[in-house]
């Protein structure tokens, strides 16, 4: 088996067809039109990975959604990353319906079956923040509500079908709780605006989203605080640690490429090689160790820390086997072919996403000494 085929096949397995078509249009135009992938992720099916099978998608398992991002990340970087926020959304709403008895199931039934895009505007785990600490308000308005903020960067900007967001909820100067919302990208009062100046990662479409005065009704805000199942926090906690997931493997698979690229050259040493692709197995081993718990438990706020010492491992690895894969390649290969320097810069923005290492170290000193982390 080579370097990437396990991860291809599960590709294949659960998305058949995606694989050959982004191969086919190449990383360099699928980096500069999102369209092309993004309209081949809809086509393949993928806006249903997580989707359980109750409701019309193929039900992935964290597992399985670990190996099918790290196969996205090398052949289309920023679809990897577009469509995680996607995933982590859906996973987000699936994580709210199994404690909730309300409209969650006919959405994760649309985008399923009607291959919807649904972007998040949820703070995805800022520093000090959980996931669903809300960027915008709702403010209580007859039977409704009218919400306003904004998300910056918010993917999937141009092509979503559904924004997803959390809200504070305001009777009056009142706060009265915590909402979840989920509602179509062409109601009146959503618009964007330019905010991704990096010259990579591009096709993710990570713009601005402005909300201006966008009626809500009360039957399409979930409220988590009011759930006799299960707490904020453990949603949060799940949340939070599919995002990392999903995350760290989108940029796994884009060292990979590089990785890929080095074994297939024969550049450098074997000792160097060998190094450059254990480095990113042994933090894949880390995420599906995850991953593996998350399928076969209720993920408590206990399993956070172990996701995020995964997350920063693979950072950490990414950083070496990328060194290495590079200086083997040679000058003449960064020069010369545009995707070797591009994916060399593209992968440090794994450090970027929230939470950041420095920002939750404090935290993850108290789970060492058997306390438990808190993420708000």
């Amino acid at each position: 088996m080579n370097f990437m085929e396990k991860y291809l096949a599960t590709l294949n397995a659960k998305l058949p067809g995606l694989a050959d078509d982004l191969a086919e249009i190449g990383q360099e135009e699928l980096e500069t039109d999102s369209t092309r992938g993004l309209s081949s992720f809809r086509a393949r099916g993928g806006p249903g990975l997580l989707v359980p099978q109750r409701h019309g998608g193929p039900g992935a398992t964290a597992l399985e959604a670990v190996h099918c991002v790290r196969a996205l990340g090398a052949l289309a970087p920023s679809l990897s990353v577009a469509t995680t926020m996607h995933n982590f959304s859906v996973a987000a709403l699936v994580a709210v319906e199994e404690n909730f008895d309300g409209f969650e199931w006919m959405i994760l039934d649309a985008i399923a079956n009607d291959r919807l895009l649904i972007s998040s505007a949820f703070a995805e785990g800022l520093s000090g923040q959980g996931f669903l600490t809300p960027t915008m308000t709702a403010q209580k308005k007859g039977t409704g509500w009218i919400v306003n903020g904004s998300k910056k960067p918010c993917s999937l900007s141009k092509s979503m079908d559904l924004m997803s967001a959390s809200v504070t909820l305001m009777d009056g100067d009142e706060r009265v709780g915590i909402g979840v919302i989920v509602i179509p990208a062409t109601v009146d009062g959503i618009t964007t605006k330019p905010f991704w100046d990096a010259p990579v990662l591009r096709g993710a479409e990570s713009e601005e989203v402005i909300l201006t005065d966008v009626e809500v009704p009360d039957e399409l805000v979930m409220k988590p605080e009011e759930s006799a199942t299960v707490s904020l926090e453990a949603l949060e906690a799940k949340g939070l640690i599919w995002f990392t997931l999903l995350i760290s493997a989108a940029y796994v698979g884009m060292a990979s490429a590089l990785v890929e690229r080095l074994l297939q050259t024969r550049k450098g040493s074997a000792e160097r090689r060998v190094t450059a692709a254990s480095e990113l197995e042994a933090a894949t081993l880390a995420l599906e160790r995850v991953a593996t718990v998350v399928d076969g438990t209720d993920t408590a706020p206990e399993s956070l820390p172990q996701a995020l010492i995964a997350r920063y491992a693979a950072q950490s690895a990414i950083r070496r086997s990328v060194e290495t894969a590079v200086e083997c390649l040679g000058g003449m290969q960064y020069i010369k072919n545009p995707m070797v320097s591009y994916l060399t810069s593209a992968v440090h923005a794994l450090a970027f996403h929230p939470p950041s290492r420095m920002s939750v170290v404090e935290e993850l000193e108290k789970s060492f000494m058997g306390q438990q982390m808190s993420i708000t």
